[in-house]
């Protein structure tokens, strides 16, 4: 395995500045715009008729649990962040190859914490998903949660070959509710594009700018959390999944199965979430029920 040495942590600001390695004074304020990039990318692929992890580089503060092998033969593998939270200016690339054969599940340890960035500069994630002909690979991360004055943006893009399987859910939360943080916000931008064998067949583009007048924005309405996603490959669905007022689906021009809800609390929007996902992955793929170990 390829490792990146993480670096190791700066010491304490003094109130009047810090000296750098040149001999250069460092104030207060470049102190804290000191930001972090974080590095992951996996390979799976089957060795001996299972799927293995077979390469991966990690530099802090993403990293991965040791993979663990569902009943169903799924390879399942945690994302860590062991940090609070990510800041303004932090930096996430995220590249997954999945070979024909593997079937992989990708899910978060936590909800991603967004916080306040102080001088605008937004907390950026580049995420993107190589999946071979045979092979299968979901990501169902945990929830987005934007705290006041914070900015995220996100692009997350899928390249399938032919009869490759793909599937992605992701909540966003309209701030820390439960503290009064509701559409406090600076900015949430985000693009989701899959495309098979060079054929775009999804694409979502949400960008969210919360102000004095916008503290309902589309279909969000009065609710808190938001969910999308988007299924790829298999047969096509014989029953769309959907819970009237929470959760809808439909098909795409391009043939992929999309979803969107929203609700007023959490637990009732992942309730409707995770039926509509194991819905579709034994319609779609003919998949048994993924229960998925914490």
């Amino acid at each position: 395995m390829d490792r990146a040495r993480p670096a190791v942590p700066g010491r304490a600001a003094a109130p009047r500045g810090v000296a750098g390695s040149a001999g250069l004074t460092l104030s207060p304020s470049a102190l804290l715009a000191r930001t972090r990039t974080g590095v992951l990318h996996l390979h799976f692929g089957v060795r001996g008729g299972r799927t293995a992890l077979l390469r991966d580089t990690q530099k802090a503060p993403l990293m991965v649990i040791r993979p663990f092998e569902l009943p169903c033969g799924t390879l399942m593998v945690f994302i860590v962040n062991p940090t609070g939270g990510v800041l303004g200016g932090d930096h996430a690339e995220i590249r997954v190859t999945v070979e024909g054969g593997a079937r992989v599940l990708i899910l978060t340890q936590s909800a991603t914490r967004v916080q306040p960035s102080p001088d605008g500069r937004p907390a950026t994630q580049d995420v993107q998903f190589q999946v071979a002909a045979g092979g299968r690979l979901e990501y169902h991360p945990e929830r987005t949660i934007p705290f006041a004055g914070s900015a995220f943006a996100q692009t997350l893009t899928a390249e399938l070959e032919e009869g490759a399987q793909f599937a992605l859910t992701e909540t966003l939360a309209s701030g820390r509710v439960q503290t009064g943080e509701r559409l406090a916000f600076a900015s949430y931008q985000s693009r989701v594009q899959v495309s098979v064998a060079g054929r775009r067949v999804y694409l979502d583009r949400q960008r969210l700018v919360p102000g004095e007048h916008t503290r309902a924005p589309g279909v969000w309405g009065s609710h808190d959390y938001q969910a999308s996603g988007v299924f790829v490959g298999g047969e096509p669905p014989t029953t769309l999944p959907g819970v009237p007022g929470v959760l809808a689906s439909g098909v795409s021009a391009g043939g992929a199965v999309w979803l969107r809800g929203v609700a007023s609390r959490g637990p009732d929007l992942d309730r409707a979430l995770l039926s509509a996902r194991e819905s579709l992955r034994r319609q779609l793929w003919n998949a048994e029920p993924a229960q998925v170990r914490r």
